[in-house]
C-alpha cells in the first residue's frame, strides 16, 4: 500500500472502534469450513447480486447433492466439477440452480455457472481439492500464489474480490473489498472510488484489523453487515445477578 493510503489506517481504526466496539458483540462470519465446492459457488455468485439469490443457488446445489445421497457440507472441487458432467454442462447446471446470471454485463459473457465449472477444474488441476488443501497451502505460502494465479485468470475474476471471498468462506483471513467495503472507506475518508483499488482497500482494512486489534475476517464481516444496513451488533447482555 502506498504511503498516502497508510495515513488512513488510524482514521478508520478510530471509526471502527467507535462504531463497532467490543468484538464479542459481533456476529460470527459464516462460511463452509469443510466444503470447498460451496466456497467456490458462493464466492463466484456473490458479486453484483443480492445475497438472497446467492443463498438460493447454494440451496439448490445442496438439494441436488442430498437427493444423490451425498453430503454437500463436505463437497470439494472434484465433486463440484462432477455435477457439471452429470447434468450435461454449464447451461444445464445453471438451470439446476435456477440462476442464469452472466459473469459480466458485456455481450457474450459466460454464465457464472461456467466460471464455477472452470474454477473447480482449475483448483483440481493444481491439487486443491478440499478446504483442508487450501489451508495446507496457506501454511506453506500465505499469499497462496499458486491458487491466486489460476483464480485471477478465470473470466471476470481478475480484481481478486472473489478470490479473497473464497478465502473468507473457507475460514482464512482475508477481506472481500466489494462495494460495501469500498463504500465504508469512502464514507469515512476523502478517498473516491477511482482513488483506491479493491486490492488497496483490502490491504487497508487488514491493517485496520491489526490496529484494532481483531482478525481481518471478522472486521470484514461487521463492516459488511453495517454498511449493507443489517443488524451488526448482538444485544448487550445485562448482568442481573
Amino acid at each position: 500500500m502506498n504511503y498516502e493510503f497508510s495515513s488512513y489506517v488510524d482514521r478508520l481504526t478510530e471509526v471502527c472502534r467507535t462504531e463497532f466496539g467490543d468484538e464479542s458483540r459481533w456476529f460470527d462470519p459464516k462460511g463452509y469450513r469443510d466444503a470447498l465446492a460451496l466456497c467456490i459457488i458462493d464466492s463466484i455468485y456473490s458479486t453484483g447480486s443480492h445475497y438472497k439469490s446467492v443463498i438460493n443457488v447454494v440451496n439448490e446445489y445442496w438439494s441436488y447433492r442430498v437427493t444423490q445421497g451425498a453430503d454437500p457440507s463436505r463437497d470439494g472441487a472434484q465433486e463440484l466439477s462432477a455435477t457439471f458432467e452429470e447434468v450435461g454442462g454449464s447451461e444445464q447446471w445453471a438451470a439446476l440452480v435456477d440462476n442464469r446470471k452472466p459473469a459480466h454485463t458485456s455481450a457474450g459473457a459466460p454464465l457464472k455457472a461456467e466460471v464455477v465449472r472452470q474454477a473447480a477444474i482449475a483448483l483440481r488441476e493444481i491439487g486443491i481439492l478440499t478446504t483442508q488443501d487450501l489451508r495446507d497451502e496457506y501454511e506453506k505460502d500465505e499469499t497462496l500464489s499458486r491458487v491466486k494465479s489460476v483464480w485471477l485468470k478465470l473470466p471476470s475474476q481478475s480484481s481478486g474480490i472473489t478470490f479473497n471471498y473464497l478465502l473468507i468462506l473457507a475460514g482464512l483471513q482475508s477481506v472481500k473489498a466489494d462495494r460495501m467495503i469500498l463504500r465504508f472507506i469512502q464514507q469515512h475518508t476523502d478517498l473516491g472510488r477511482s482513488e483506491i483499488s479493491p486490492h488497496q482497500a483490502a490491504t487497508l482494512i487488514k491493517r485496520v484489523a491489526d490496529a484494532y486489534p481483531t482478525t481481518a475476517r471478522k472486521l470484514d464481516h461487521v463492516i459488511w453487515r453495517h454498511t449493507s444496513g443489517r443488524e451488526h451488533l448482538r444485544p448487550e447482555t445485562v448482568d442481573v445477578g
